[in-house]
């Protein structure tokens, strides 16, 4: 911890209750409080040998800061009131006449339409309404697997990225979130084929939907997404799953927003080259069904391929950074 109090100094000062707290913290998944420094003369047959603090990784620093990060959170909830339990109904909303005019349910992996969902309900249209559509938004293959790795990275414990991309061409399968033909065809059983219409391409959406523009994925790097994995395990063992979402979704996503234009050299979620050939054979399969199935499309099929554009993870130093300006109160 010393090691992760010089750094923090490094960002900026800090109040002198921080400095204690993170000096009493203790880091995840270690019996022992701290490393023993290097220069220490006791004998020790078993454990951890002594290191210099300035030669600890940044993975290290940061699930170390991951236990203090969660800690901030879980004092929100301590200290904020009980909801007041309604003791009247809701009026129900009158529909909007887009809402009567454009029905709608919009499907696919969550960190791409989530945002645009919440953007919907802010204005008023909500998803359902009488014959709606199903709009399943698709995008690169390599981008929509990212994006269920991202919104996991929110939601729910999950392995770091390589790992996690790794176990997914191991297990011959991206998973439910990076499916489009199975989510197509879930909606198809339920709605009827003709009423599940496939979206290759987000700009033509908002056409669909009848709005003039809709909201791109939430301004979260790679290393941000990091920031809320390690919390998140912290949090995993401390709270509830409902919880743990409200904190990581509602109260840690707006933090990192703000902070991520202050950290440079920020970078998106790829998958790495040994896997790409993978993920292009998985995306010109679902690409293939889709297009057999007979839905209808908006957009070009081919848009479904791999993009390529990001072909790397998590910067660790950077995710680091992140975790700092946090502690110090940045956002």
């Amino acid at each position: 911890m010393l090691e992760l109090l010089r750094r923090l100094n490094t960002t900026g000062p800090s109040e002198p209750s921080r400095v204690d707290a993170l000096l009493s913290t203790s880091p995840p998944g270690r019996g022992r409080r701290d490393l023993p420094l290097l220069g220490d003369t006791e004998t020790r047959t078993y454990g951890p040998l002594p290191v210099d603090p300035s030669t600890l990784s940044a993975r290290e620093l940061l699930r170390a800061a991951s236990v203090l990060l969660a800690e901030d959170l879980l004092a929100t909830v301590e200290t904020a009131p009980a909801p007041r339990p309604r003791r009247w109904s809701r009026r129900p909303k009158r529909s909007e006449p887009a809402q009567q005019k454009f029905p709608y349910r919009l499907v696919g992996s969550p960190w791409l339409t989530l945002p645009i969902r919440e953007e919907l309900e802010r204005r008023g249209r909500l998803p359902g309404g009488d014959g709606y559509t199903v709009y399943v938004l698709g995008g690169p293959l390599d981008e929509v697997a990212a994006g269920a790795w991202r919104f996991r990275t929110f939601t729910n414990r999950v392995n770091p990225w390589n790992i996690w991309i790794r176990d997914a061409q191991w297990r011959g399968w991206l998973g439910p979130r990076a499916d489009l033909p199975r989510i197509a065809r879930w909606w198809a059983a339920r709605v009827g084929k003709g009423r599940v219409e496939i979206v290759t391409d987000p700009a033509l959406l908002p056409g669909l939907l009848g709005v003039d523009t809709l909201p791109g994925p939430w301004p979260i790097s790679a290393e941000g997404n990091e920031v809320a994995r390690v919390i998140g395990q912290v949090l995993s063992v401390r709270t509830d799953l409902e919880t743990q979402r409200t904190l990581l979704m509602g109260q840690l996503r707006p933090r990192l927003e703000k902070l991520e234009p202050l950290v440079p050299d920020a970078r998106e979620v790829g998958v790495p080259s040994q896997s790409l050939d993978w993920v292009e054979t998985q995306a010109r399969a679902q690409r293939d069904a889709l297009v057999e199935a007979g839905y209808a499309l908006h957009g070009d099929p081919d848009r479904l391929l791999p993009s390529g554009v990001a072909t790397q993870g998590p910067d660790e130093r950077r995710a680091l950074a992140l975790a700092l300006s946090l502690l110090a109160g940045r956002s």
